[in-house]
């Protein structure tokens, strides 16, 4: 135990899923989730309960969001095994993104879903999936020692999962609309107001009387496993379920940042030879390349902002990397943090990520607000972890679904450049959300 009454102690190795379902109903969980068996990407999950503190905001600003960490962040430098053992794990939503850029949205925000939740964890079940080691992290509160707190967690006998009923999806956007926003932006490309857009159109689902939401999750994560997924307690009957995989931003304790970005998109195949077929067209794709390349760049301009001189490179460019239904296009750009800036400071540089917007950011704001019919809460906010140590980890909430008490709701969209096709982007639109609908089965 260090000095800080932090007990850190090895538990046997368990299926984290199990565990989960085992832990589901416990209020306020956080499940980080690196769900892809195998993957070099899947290095450890995190199961959190019982916050000793929360902040929950229907709306807000970025401005906000950034005050709220500063106040719930505890700093001290306990450290263990894993990078994340206690600290805070919360949801910025987008919603809270066009604030930081000076747009206001036409939008309101849905009632139902929180603007932010923010909550602060010391009690922690970590796995590391390569050494297929698990320990539990804890610390006394409330007159229990750290070691009776995680006894009881540990002792909680597994609930049964219910199945889950039917789900009737309905696309809100229509093919045909879709196309009228696709030409909208060309419109505003070929004026030269922006290089790149990224649009997205909304589904919409009734929720049926015995929804499980853990269940649900388990079934998404069955369909389509992500090495950033995620499971979050929104409170308030909501919940967001999260397959994604795209890394938004992370850093250590020594202030060392990776950010890696996706841009392009074919689908996978069952089909052996057009599986590697598939991926070869993307990776050759002079229109996804070009992309990519230009949310690497503006990453590197919003990293350079709380970076060090000099210290801002990229060690892939567009490289082809295969995910359970689709093949994507990810770069890497790393950097350090300058002296006197960390990891919330990092987030007010990089937030809302380049990848859900497009380049200039402002102006991709701004026209996103205007196309699209709806506000996109949760969805393109992120997922993050902030160690107590100051070590982040972040990810882009995509191919992911918002549980609402009356509706579930999922989002999927796709960059528009000056050469996009409109039926080639929505077939990339349905190749990313067909598997979260659970139209298809993933690879």
């Amino acid at each position: 135990m260090s000095g800080d009454a932090l007990l850190i102690r090895d538990l046997p190795w368990v299926d984290t899923a199990e565990l989960f379902a085992r832990l589901s109903d416990e209020p306020g969980i956080a499940f980080l989730d690196s769900a892809a068996p195998g993957d070099p990407r899947s290095t450890a999950s995190y199961i959190a309960v019982d916050p000793a503190a929360e902040v929950r905001l229907a709306a807000g600003t970025m401005d906000d969001a950034l005050a709220i960490m500063r106040e719930l962040h505890r700093p001290g430098t306990a450290s263990g095994p894993l990078p994340f053992t206690g600290g805070l794990i919360g949801l910025l939503s987008y919603d809270l993104g066009p604030s930081a850029l000076g747009v206001e949205s036409r939008h309101p925000a849905d009632p139902e879903l929180p603007a932010l939740i923010v909550r602060r964890y010391d009690l922690v079940l970590g796995f590391d999936h390569a050494a297929r080691r698990a320990w539990g992290f804890a610390r006394p509160r409330d007159g229990l020692s750290a070691e009776a707190r995680l006894d009881r967690l540990l002792s909680r006998a597994t609930p049964p999962l219910r199945g889950q009923p039917a789900l009737h999806w309905t696309e809100e956007t229509s093919p045909d609309r879709h196309d009228r926003m696709i030409a909208a932006v060309l419109g505003y490309l070929r004026a030269g107001d922006i290089y790149q857009a990224n649009i997205s159109t909304r589904f919409v689902a009734p929720r049926p009387p015995d929804f499980s939401p853990p269940a649900a999750y388990l079934a998404l994560r069955d369909r389509t496993p992500a090495p950033f997924a995620a499971y979050l307690d929104l409170g308030q009957g909501s919940a967001l379920l999260s397959a994604s995989p795209e890394r938004f931003v992370q850093c250590d304790a020594d202030g060392v940042v990776e950010t890696r970005p996706i841009k392009g998109t074919a689908p996978r195949a069952a089909d052996p030879g057009e599986d590697r077929r598939n991926g070869e067209r993307l990776a050759a794709s002079a229109k996804d390349r070009a992309e990519n390349l230009m949310i690497c760049d503006l990453l590197r301009n919003d990293l350079s902002i709380v970076a060090e001189e000099g210290s801002v490179t990229v060690s892939q460019v567009a490289g082809l990397e295969g995910f359970a239904s689709v093949w994507h296009l990810v770069s890497a750009v790393h950097a350090r943090l300058r002296p006197g800036r960390d990891a919330i400071d990092l987030l007010a540089a990089t937030f809302p990520g380049g990848s859900i917007t497009g380049a200039p950011k402002r102006r991709a704001v701004e026209i996103i607000d205007e196309i699209e019919e709806s506000g996109r809460g949760p969805f393109f906010g992120i997922v993050f972890a902030l160690g107590s140590d100051g070590t982040m980890d972040s990810m882009i909430v995509i191919r992911s679904i918002a549980v609402t008490p009356s509706r579930l709701i999922a989002r999927a969209g796709g960059g528009i450049v000056a050469d996009s096709d409109p039926a080639a982007e929505y077939a990339e639109l349905r190749a990313k959300i067909d598997p979260v609908l659970g139209k298809t089965k993933a690879r």
